[in-house]
């Protein structure tokens, strides 16, 4: 499905499907044929890559909101070492972006999926003043023990005997993104959130809906719950959209 709307987008005049900014970080842009005042950065999962927001791009855009996506340290045409997939490096990616955006636009928000909300979370205290909103799908609020689960169970002294974990899409967590992992799950329970809202699936078999909803609470948060959506929410896209466009 994806590629099919890659495709697409490729031939959208609209759209540069890959434009490189601050000489290494892959961007997606979309932008109106006017001028808009607002505009949204879209962060991808795991093993994905700035493309997926060609599920979304044009329905943000018939709505007047220019739509920006990259690629992830190591992910999608980022060529960075696996070595320095990290928490930091990749909240690093996201502060840099709005800065170039932010002079553009009148208004900026952020929109993160499973991981991606994971990331946006731990850069909650250095971007939530340059954005109005921050709308997550299914965040990954507990992501090293989600992988710890997907793994079949791991702690540090793994790193004693193996250089890496290998993960699917050939992604290496090496000892010092574990480690920050970790305290990126520690971060995200102890801080407290504003200006954050939540759209989750109900049958999402990687991230627990019951965790979200007591996040949401915890934070007063407003969230969403999509009855049978899974991680992914295929299906659910225009759901997503309204979601993002009445909050």
């Amino acid at each position: 499905m994806i590629k099919d709307l890659i495709n697409k987008a490729k031939k959208d005049k609209r759209v540069d499907i890959d434009c490189v900014i601050n000489n290494n970080i892959h961007m997606f842009k979309a932008t109106g044929n006017n001028k808009n005042e607002n505009a949204i950065l879209y962060v991808h999962g795991l093993g994905a890559n700035k493309n997926w927001i060609t599920r979304f791009y044009r329905q943000l855009l018939d709505n007047n909101i220019d739509v920006y996506s990259i690629d992830l340290v190591s992910h999608g045409n980022d060529i960075t070492s696996f070595k320095k997939f990290n928490v930091t490096n990749c909240v690093q990616y996201i502060k840099n972006t709005l800065d170039y955006l932010k002079d553009n636009y009148k208004e900026l928000y952020l929109f993160g999926s499973s991981y991606g909300g994971f990331v946006i979370l731990n850069a909650y205290n250095e971007v939530i003043n340059y954005v109005e909103n921050i709308y997550l799908m299914c965040p990954a609020i507990n992501f090293c023990e989600i992988m710890e689960e997907k793994v079949g169970g791991l702690n540090i002294d793994y790193y004693n005997n193996y250089d890496f974990l290998p993960l699917y899409n050939n992604i290496k967590i090496y000892k010092n993104a574990y480690k920050e992992f970790k305290s990126g799950d520690e971060f995200i329970k102890r801080n407290k959130f504003k200006k954050v809202f939540i759209i989750q699936g109900d049958n999402d078999t990687t991230v627990n809906v019951n965790n979200i909803i007591k996040f949401c609470n915890d934070n007063n948060l407003k969230y969403k719950i999509i009855n049978n959506g899974k991680h992914e929410l295929y299906g659910y896209d225009s759901e997503i959209i309204e979601f993002i466009l009445n909050n």
